[in-house]
């Protein structure tokens, strides 16, 4: 003990001891040296503005002042030129070091696509934001007699209805105009005939008279996936000259292949619209008829 005592107080250990103080300060000094150079200590870049320049051109700007890019999104802005850079990280002004990396986000040279989402049925609330939420825009307006106030019963795309059941496609950005309900009307007017028609051809002459087609009841065993298109037999309310109904009353419809349910008049009536005569065997098929056209909207 009294040896490791005596050593520690001798010349040869405190000269030790001082030269390896010195070899770390040594070290220390070539370190902060090295991250000063490293890291480019005391010379920083303003960011340039690199906002509606195209990637092209900033790539020279990038280059001049020693920094590097990388797009990291691109989004759709119809009223910007295509391929323009609209938003960068870090923004304009701030300073960096030398070859930071500047992320771009150019607008897209045309909008993505998206399904379009189903909208019918869903009050108008509903509606304006799920339409704002999917990237799309709200259209115009337009109103329909319907018991269902301020609920959409259509929706369109440049004035033509969209097939949402086979899930259309369109781009973001796409306005959809929407068809509402305004609620039924004080004025009233005996409901239409719709027994012999077909369920497209029911819309059409219910609309033209200002009513609505409700539910729609198939007969045992059928669906409207069927090839062969039933015909209504049943319908109600009831087509009466004396009875009125205010405008927008919806007429739940009974279809059938089975011509025995069809009256007599029924059948007249799927004569008098070009409708094939239904039989047991349910062979025929369906004759469009071109003597509606729906201009109500």
């Amino acid at each position: 003990m009294n040896d490791l005592l005596t050593y520690l107080k001798s010349r040869i250990f405190l000269k030790n001891l001082a030269l390896a103080f010195e070899f770390l300060f040594i070290i220390l000094v070539i370190l902060i040296i090295f991250m000063r150079i490293y890291t480019h200590h005391g010379r920083s870049i303003a960011v340039p503005n690199f906002s509606d320049i195209a990637v092209k051109d900033a790539e020279k700007i990038i280059s001049a002042n020693h920094l590097r890019y990388e797009i990291f999104d691109s989004i759709f802005i119809a009223e910007r030129a295509k391929g323009v850079i609209i938003d960068q990280h870090p923004k304009p002004g701030l300073f960096v070091k030398k070859n930071r990396i500047i992320y771009f986000t150019i607008n897209a040279s045309s909008p993505g696509k998206m399904l379009m989402p189903d909208l019918v049925g869903l009050t108008l609330r509903e509606a304006r934001a799920k339409i704002l939420s999917s990237g799309l825009k709200i259209g115009n307006f337009s109103y329909r007699y319907d018991m269902a106030k301020n609920v959409v019963l259509e929706q369109k795309v440049k004035g033509k209805s969209t097939n949402v059941i086979a899930r259309d496609t369109v781009f973001k950005g796409t306005e959809i105009d929407l068809v509402l309900g305004k609620g039924l009307s004080e004025d009233k007017t005996p409901v239409p005939d719709l027994l012999g028609l077909t369920v497209n051809q029911a819309k059409i002459k219910a609309s033209d008279a200002f009513f609505a087609v409700g539910a729609v009841i198939y007969d045992k065993g059928l669906d409207e996936k069927d090839t062969i298109v039933p015909h209504i037999f049943k319908q109600h309310p009831d087509h009466n000259s004396k009875i009125l109904c205010p405008l927008g009353t919806p007429i739940d419809l009974w279809v059938t292949l089975d011509s025995a349910k069809l009256t007599g008049k029924a059948i007249a009536d799927s004569n008098y619209y070009n409708l094939p005569q239904l039989n047991d065997d349910n062979n025929n098929e369906d004759i469009e008829d071109d003597s509606y056209t729906n201009d109500y909207n």
